[in-house]
């Protein structure tokens, strides 16, 4: 997009910044670090056995156990970059430090991923609330804490509240804030900037607005002329003629029309398929919630966040289904996190006058079997958000 759109004589204030502290750094568990903090890629752990317990009797051999480990590791395989060109007439033209802003902008967007990153581990608990998928509600979140307290306590996990982390949607958070007053406790009013709300029932809540989510669309007729698909928000308008953004072109039959819909949704390659978004909806549903397609049979949607979702399509019978986020009930530590690589700098256009602000950093997540014992997930009924 050109940047003469924001010519001088038009601006107004910055938009709003999005992007959230971030809470991962919080839960994890970042000891690895110490050991490739600079060097190396992989950080190994090994799983120990324990020994088993036998009965002595008086004046009889007993047996021995050998020592064994399970090697696991962690690797730093995720790089994310990103990056802007930033010419020196614009540079001096607006009223606006344009570098200071890109550089913001990239070390918040890099470590929005970062936490979408730690926050896929999720999955990987061992344990999970039996009801699932369920709605947490300020009317049975007792309940599911009851259920979740007892798997872990049947590991003998740690029990200070300062280790026990609920992790919660927004969406979560505000219904639970309206537990009835006869509640033992009630939930704290305000929110720290990383998500810590505080202890509540014995656990940390930490409100997480990157936690997994899924859901899928099925369509399985040609869409008709002004059938929309809604997003996190954001329209796709399926139509005979695209002429603006958001417009997704309806294709000569149905899987021709759900391709064309998945490269709107993805930002894929720019054709006759769709017409591109605009920046602020483009940065809503991919640079903030990663929203994916698995492929454009299956129509299975993946992203990170309280995402809602919604159609208007002539045949009733296509419409969204399978919508779930999942939360997590855990000690704080269960899943390992490493950072490498956190560079942000400023380089000198070779061929022109520009400077070009850039951010790298190197991902590695891992939960190891003990962290996965630590952990319940609860895979949450997304349909009402």
């Amino acid at each position: 997009m050109s940047f003469t759109a924001m010519n001088k004589e038009f601006w107004g204030d910055l938009q709003v910044d999005l992007y959230t502290a971030n809470s991962a750094i919080y839960l994890a568990n970042q000891s690895l670090e110490d050991i490739i903090s600079t060097n190396g890629r992989k950080a190994h752990r090994p799983i120990l056995s324990n020994p088993n317990m036998g009965t002595y009797t008086p004046h009889s051999d007993i047996s021995f156990d050998e020592k064994s480990a399970t090697d696991q590791y962690l690797e730093v395989d995720t790089f994310k970059y990103a990056a802007e060109d930033i010419d020196f007439t614009e540079k001096n033209q607006t009223p606006y430090n344009l570098v200071d802003h890109s550089l913001k902008s990239i070390r918040k967007g890099l470590m929005n991923i970062v936490e979408q990153e730690f926050m896929g581990e999720l999955t990987n608990a061992d344990h999970s609330i039996a009801t699932s998928p369920i709605e947490i509600t300020s009317l049975n979140i007792l309940d599911v804490l009851e259920e979740a307290e007892g798997k872990l306590g049947a590991f003998d996990a740690p029990y200070e509240t300062s280790m026990r982390a609920a992790v919660l949607g927004p969406r979560t958070v505000a219904k639970l804030r309206r537990a009835k007053s006869d509640r033992e406790t009630r939930l704290g009013d305000s929110t720290l900037a990383n998500g810590v709300i505080g202890p509540w029932q014995g656990w940390t809540v930490v409100q997480n607005n990157n936690l997994p989510w899924s859901a899928t669309l099925g369509i399985a007729t040609k869409p008709t002329d002004g059938d929309t698909v809604v997003i996190s928000g954001v329209t796709f308008t399926f139509k005979d003629t695209i002429a603006t953004a958001g417009h997704v072109y309806i294709g000569a039959n149905v899987a021709a029309s759900r391709a064309n819909l998945k490269l709107a949704v993805e930002n894929g390659a720019v054709g006759t398929a769709y017409i591109q978004l605009s920046n602020r909806d483009r940065f809503l549903i991919t640079r903030k919630r990663t929203l994916a397609c698995s492929s454009d049979e299956a129509m299975l949607f993946t992203g990170y966040g309280d995402i809602s979702v919604s159609e208007t399509f002539t045949d009733a019978t296509d419409a969204w289904s399978a919508q779930y986020q999942t939360s997590s009930f855990m000690i704080r530590g269960s899943i390992d996190l490493v950072l490498q690589m956190m560079k942000l700098e400023v380089g000198d256009k070779e061929a022109g006058f520009a400077d070009l602000p850039k951010g790298l950093i190197g991902i590695g997540t891992k939960t190891f079997d003990d962290g996965a014992l630590m952990m319940v997930k609860a895979t949450q009924d997304a349909s009402n958000f």
